[in-house]
């Protein structure tokens, strides 16, 4: 598939610190809808909330996650398919150019305006040692995000002959990445006889930014050198939480990440630009727990913007409920509610298995309508 060959090559650009590269949560959260603000633990508090690494049980005492992988793929007009069936008929149309292949031909390149697709994916990984002097979290998490829209000219339409003309019809990627290398700290006080948990993670931020253009014939990346188009700069950000148990049972969460806005031009091509958009995000939770059952609920305060030429952003409104089976099996649900016109809804499940308390993996799912699908997984490790 060409259109594979342009993806891939984004989705890896956010990778150079971690080896490797979903949307910014852990694999247990992709399972719960997405939630994570009160639901989080010490653990996966630095995806979700910095404050949560200070709220860890009695016998909690080192923990890791190694490694939390995952992606998600939209593409609501299957432009994927109908790009690779125009290239198909392009390709044919030099050898059958009849009138039949050349309105075929027409009929496909239509059917490829305005079509968009979008991806993400993301990897992370996790050192804590809870205690209670200030417990602390080292965390590298890397998160890509990619847009590729097409724009058909109707000058296009009315060739005779296209296969001795470069055509107008363009087909636009554009992708930012960010890689955070920091530390999580977190530290329970008391207020009103209550648990009240603190936290705060600074951490060194490389952001990256690329803008790939070409018509939509030869949409791809054969003549195209990723390694020497990608504009990339370093940065500070900091996240800050906070939790407060309104009782034995009820947690609530508030937190603030990458609140210091970075912005970072991609290179120009075909004398189109593309800006990347790190913005502060804000985020309400609240979380149930009963042992056996876990309750969770998220909303996210503001939209989150990718790229400042695109309206594109998300915002959603998420549920989640786990499971537990004495510790050693979870099965988890959610719902993701869209509240921009951007992004559809979405349905999650995830399995947990964590034999003995020690050794776990985590594995979850997200599908909407219209080829909407993510997937996640991680493995821990925690005594």
């Amino acid at each position: 598939m060409k259109f594979n060959k342009v993806i891939l090559p984004l989705l890896a650009i956010a990778t150079p610190l971690t080896t490797n590269a979903m949307t910014a949560f852990d694999t247990r959260s992709v399972g719960m809808g997405g939630t994570g603000v009160a639901s989080a633990n010490y653990l996966t508090s630095s995806f979700h909330n910095p404050a949560l690494s200070a709220a860890y049980g009695e016998r909690d005492s080192f923990g890791m996650i190694l490694p939390m992988i995952g992606a998600r793929v939209h593409d609501g007009d299957s432009t994927i398919d109908k790009l690779d069936h125009f290239q198909d008929l392009d390709d044919k149309l030099g050898l059958d150019p009849s009138e039949e292949a050349l309105d075929e031909w027409r009929n496909a390149l239509r059917e490829l305006d305005n079509g968009t697709v979008n991806a993400e994916a993301n990897l992370g990984l996790v050192f804590a040692i809870p205690n209670r002097y200030l417990s602390t979290n080292f965390f590298v998490k890397s998160q890509v995000s990619v847009i590729a829209a097409f724009d058909v000219d109707e000058n296009d339409l009315a060739l005779d002959d296209p296969s001795n003309v470069e055509l107008n019809s363009r087909g636009q990627a554009i992708g930012g990445a960010t890689v955070d290398l920091g530390f999580t700290f977190g530290k329970e006080f008391e207020l009103n006889d209550k648990p009240l948990f603190l936290g705060i993670s600074p951490k060194y931020q490389r952001i990256f930014a690329i803008n790939y253009i070409e018509s939509v014939d030869d949409f791809d990346d054969d003549d195209f050198d990723w390694a020497d188009e990608y504009v990339e700069k370093s940065a500070f950000n900091i996240d800050l939480g906070a939790a407060y148990q309104l009782n034995d049972n009820t947690i609530l969460g508030l937190t603030g990440r990458n609140l210091i806005k970075h912005t970072l031009k991609a290179n120009s091509h075909d004398g189109m630009n593309a800006t990347y958009i790190v913005n502060p995000e804000y985020v309400l939770g609240i979380a149930h727990n009963r042992g056996w059952l876990n309750l969770a609920a998220d909303v996210d305060l503001n939209a989150k913007k990718y790229f400042k030429e695109y309206g594109y952003k998300t915002q959603y409104a998420r549920l989640g409920a786990e499971l537990d089976a004495w510790g050693w099996a979870q099965v988890r649900m959610g719902y993701m509610h869209s509240m921009t016109n951007y992004a559809d809804d979405l349905a999650t499940l995830g399995l947990g298995f964590r034999p003995f308390g020690l050794l776990g993996i985590d594995l979850g799912a997200q599908v909407g309508k219209d080829d909407n699908y993510g997937v996640s997984a991680q493995m821990t490790l925690t005594f």
